[in-house]
């Protein structure tokens, strides 16, 4: 039986992982940043994945697209249907290596960097307003909560 707090947190959870959605707060946030009716128009068919791509290609000048699943922690197949999803959209540009052919590389279209300055914006917005929140807690209990995080993700079933 479970204790009226780990239902709580549960609640907390399920409720956190729901914000995220093709229309979530984040992605409201973004497109009031810009009024560029591009990038809005773009930013309203990405979703948390592509979004997850577009940040880590942001932060490299080009990528290899078979090397993207590890950092992102993204299957293949979900890297390769964002790929061609960012590509369609004008946000990444998909090329063949010209020292291997078989190699595909990536890297962002200018309206790309700027949904990747748009998540760097928004990441800097977010993780100042948790510090505020963690300035309530110490270090200890911060790490304790870090770690109850850590092992309800690890749970198998």
């Amino acid at each position: 039986m479970t204790t009226p707090l780990v239902s709580q947190l549960m609640t907390e959870l399920n409720q956190f992982l729901t914000q995220d959605s093709v229309d979530d707060q984040e992605k409201r946030w973004a497109m009031q940043q810009t009024t560029d009716p591009q990038l809005q128009a773009a930013l309203k068919q990405l979703s948390t994945t592509d979004i997850k791509i577009i940040a880590y290609l942001g932060r490299r000048d080009a990528s290899r697209a078979k090397s993207l699943p590890a950092p992102t922690e993204l299957s293949q197949a979900t890297i390769s249907r964002g790929l061609t999803k960012l590509s369609r959209l004008k946000l990444a540009t998909k090329y063949r290596d010209l020292t291997n052919n078989k190699e595909i590389l990536v890297r962002l279209t200018t309206l790309g960097e700027a949904v990747a300055d748009l998540h760097t914006q928004l990441d800097a917005a977010i993780a100042a307003k948790a510090q505020a929140i963690a300035d309530d807690y110490s270090d200890a209990e911060l790490r304790r909560f870090v770690s109850l995080m850590r092992r309800i993700r690890e749970i198998k079933i």
